[in-house]
């Protein structure tokens, strides 16, 4: 039966019925936007007995008239309402938001009574989902923050527990999604209330935490287009933040865009407060994203640093020859064969520099040189542990007799300079096999060298 016009307050649940006409002009919400008037919602028997059977409790049997409500006039907007709000209690949450934007559609005031049942019914699922987590249970966590993120997405707590959860599981563009929803989110403003200053605050730093994790993720899948904007608005709030300078760096590069790419690199790694470690950590993090220009950049500013590093040449040498930077690889190929004589992989990739950079003769020569080695020190490592540094690695048997010794003196430095050297005795083993070995020193080091003693 069709009855009269509701007002929109008419239709709250712990109110009762409406008893006069529809409103008498716009409706406007508390934060002063004006709706369009749209469609009035209409009382009828279903909806009225609706209300009745949600206020006991009863939310099966008032989705069912909501339902036949629907089925006898669509256009009514009181329908879909209640049968959102039955369905919320029920807990199915995608149903309820298909139901409360339907409602909205026809009668946009309707927004005001819906956020309230949206943000009610999300703090129930992300509690059921937490409740979930912390028993182990993630498939149900997962479950219940799915249904609190399609439900309302003013506050983030649901859309970024999911995305955590998802992208543990390698469903990275599902999490990218879900990253990307709740910042969406956390620029819509509600409708039923003004925010504080401090609630305004508080959102910012959400939207902060969030972006940076969706950085990281469209980092990690090459999505550099996407993560460019984020890393500027990231610098534009804290403009010396090294990591963000890096990764812009690096996005650049990876879009081809070495130029400014380059710019970025030389303005960080020239800068006087780059320290070795932070050179380093930018040389392994560009290297393992891919981008090998830019790795170099920074284990070639490492070199400067640390100019007697055979790990700072051995990095910068092999970012040269990811990159096929094949004339600047030569040059430093042949440094680092003097700070590392007999590794057979630095003397193969220098070779191959020289040859591809025209000199045959170098690449001829180098490749007798390695292969007249009399043996191998390979994975090559340096480890500090407290107050002792030890470079461990692997001895590999070449064209000295098994059993014949070698003296090897090790240089270690700090980044202010020399501390001191070690002298160790290798012994040979037979051709192709190999042993680890190991040499300590007392004291802190950051890099080290080694040559053949006569």
């Amino acid at each position: 039966m069709v009855g009269r016009p509701l007002g929109f307050t008419a239709i709250l649940l712990l109110g009762g019925c409406a008893t006069g006409g529809g409103p008498s002009g716009p409706v406007v919400s508390p934060t002063g936007f004006v709706y369009p008037i749209g469609v009035p919602p209409v009382e009828t028997r279903q909806s009225q007995t609706g209300i009745l059977y949600l206020r006991r409790d009863n939310p099966e049997r008032a989705l069912d008239l909501a339902l036949d409500g629907i089925r006898a006039d669509s256009l009514n907007a009181i329908h879909y309402y209640v049968a959102g709000v039955a369905y919320a209690r029920i807990g199915t949450l995608k149903e309820a938001g298909s139901m409360f934007d339907r409602a909205e559609r026809i009668y946009p005031a309707y927004e005001l009574e819906v956020e309230p049942e949206r943000a009610a019914a999300w703090a129930r699922a992300l509690n059921e989902g937490l409740e979930a987590f912390n028993l182990g249970e993630l498939d149900d966590a997962t479950e219940a923050w799915q249904q609190a993120a399609h439900i309302y997405d003013l506050r983030p707590e649901a859309h970024r527990n999911l995305a955590i959860l998802l992208a543990g599981e390698g469903l990275y563009p599902e999490a990218i999604e879900l990253y990307q929803q709740a910042l969406a989110g956390l620029k819509r403003l509600p409708a039923t209330r003004l925010l504080t200053e401090q609630a305004i605050q508080e959102r910012e730093e959400r939207s902060a935490g969030i972006e940076e994790s969706l950085t990281r993720l469209l980092l990690f899948t090459n999505r550099f287009a996407e993560a460019e904007p984020l890393l500027r608005r990231r610098l534009a709030r804290d403009p010396g933040n090294l990591d963000a300078q890096s990764d812009l760096a690096t996005t650049l590069s990876r879009q081809g865009r070495h130029t400014e790419a380059s710019e970025i690199y030389t303005a960080l790694l020239s800068s006087t407060t780059v320290a070795a470690t932070q050179a380093r950590n930018l040389g392994v993090a560009l290297f393992r994203s891919g981008d090998f220009f830019g790795a170099g950049q920074a284990f070639l500013r490492l070199t400067e640093l640390q100019p007697n590093s055979r790990d700072a040449w051995f990095n910068y040498a092999n970012s040269l020859f990811a990159a096929e930077d094949w004339d600047a690889l030569a040059a430093a190929g042949d440094r680092l064969i003097q700070l590392d004589p007999l590794s057979e992989n630095a003397s193969l990739i220098t070779a191959r520099a020289h040859l591809e950079a025209g000199d045959e003769d170098a690449a001829r020569s180098g490749l007798e040189r390695t292969d007249e080695a009399p043996v191998y020190l390979e994975e090559l490592k340096l480890r500090p542990s407290g107050a002792e540094t030890t470079v461990e690695g692997r001895i590999v048997g070449n064209r000295a007799a098994p059993g014949t010794a070698f003296r090897l003196r090790f240089t270690f430095y700090s980044d202010q300079g020399t501390l001191g050297s070690e002298t160790f005795t290798v012994i040979a083993p037979p051709d192709g096999e190999d042993e680890p070995f190991a040499v300590s020193f007392e004291g802190r080091a950051t890099a080290y060298r080694y040559e053949v003693l006569p």
